[in-house]
């Protein structure tokens, strides 16, 4: 949702998530700027809207599931039809920005009740539109795609494992140590699935959603930063070739600059000697003409 060109050589144009144009109007760039974060909050209440229909048949998860559905089609419309209303070009940021509309469309179907299957896949759906938009939005900190980026994401492995872990030793009586939840949220979150521990309860099957979404962000952003450590590298080596040919070309510069110098010096140098040299003929012969009474020249 950044400030890019919507075109089709732009690579977010093809996810949907371009933005607007460097050239588009200011007033569309600067609400495209208010709304990023904002927007990314509402496309990730598709998570929970996610989980409490998933929940045990009540109506009250229901319900609050179809309010969220309601609140992320509302508010995802508005946003497109504002934006639309801003731009100067809105087919092309229409065209560069559809994954808006696969967003209102899929909390519309699940909003307005598609079938039991198709309905569960609406959800997930969903589910990973959001997590997309989150990739986007965590993409801005730079910081995740470098070395100092593997640290930070180990510890956020780390953390989310031993709070879920927590969550399924408290919550399923059927975990009976804390490091049988500790493993259950692991090879949930790497979605291995063993089988030998699993969730029983409805609100560890809850939490078992979270790490699986978690683990599928980790995973993403971890796989990211090693590309862009390897791609930094590259970059790297070659920011340094080319600062090597910069130093050696000013080198080369430096000493075609001093030639040519001393060149002109040598130049400048013999020409002020020959002019001496006539300078002293001409007082010489004007000396002589003094002596010998004659005129000077004229």
């Amino acid at each position: 949702m950044s400030e890019r060109p919507a075109g089709p050589r732009e690579p977010l144009a093809w996810i949907g998530l371009a933005g607007t144009s460097p050239d588009d109007a200011p007033a569309a760039r600067e609400w495209q700027r208010r709304l990023h974060w904002p927007m990314v909050a509402v496309a990730l209440l598709s998570v929970p809207a996610y989980i409490f229909d998933s929940a045990e048949p009540d109506a009250v998860w229901h319900r609050a599931a179809t309010a969220i559905d309601a609140f992320i089609v509302l508010a995802f419309a508005l946003e497109l039809a504002w934006m639309l209303r801003l731009t100067r070009e809105p087919f092309r940021y229409l065209a560069g920005n559809w994954l808006n509309v696969v967003v209102i469309l899929g909390a519309g179907a699940a909003l307005f009740g598609a079938a039991t299957e198709g309905f569960a896949l609406v959800r997930i759906a969903r589910v990973a539109v959001a997590g997309l938009i989150m990739i986007r939005a965590v993409a801005e900190m730079r910081v995740l795609f470098t070395r100092r980026g593997a640290p930070l994401l180990a510890g956020a492995a780390f953390l989310a494992t031993l709070v879920t872990g927590a969550l399924f030793y408290v919550l399923d009586p059927k975990i009976a140590t804390f490091w049988d939840g500790m493993w259950l949220a692991f090879v949930t979150g790497a979605t291995v699935g063993y089988g030998d521990v699993y969730p029983t309860t409805t609100a560890s099957r809850i939490v078992a959603i979270v790490a699986v979404l978690i683990g599928w962000a980790l995973l993403s952003l971890f796989t990211a930063n090693i590309v862009a450590m390897f791609l930094g590298r590259e970059e790297a080596a070659l920011r340094s070739d080319l600062h090597r040919e910069i130093v050696s070309l000013h080198a080369d510069i430096a000493r075609l600059l001093d030639a040519e110098e001393l060149r002109v010096r040598a130049e400048m140098h013999a020409e002020l000697r020959a002019l001496r040299a006539d300078l002293a003929r001409l007082a010489t012969r004007l000396g002589d003409r003094l002596d010998d009474g004659s005129p000077p020249p004229a």
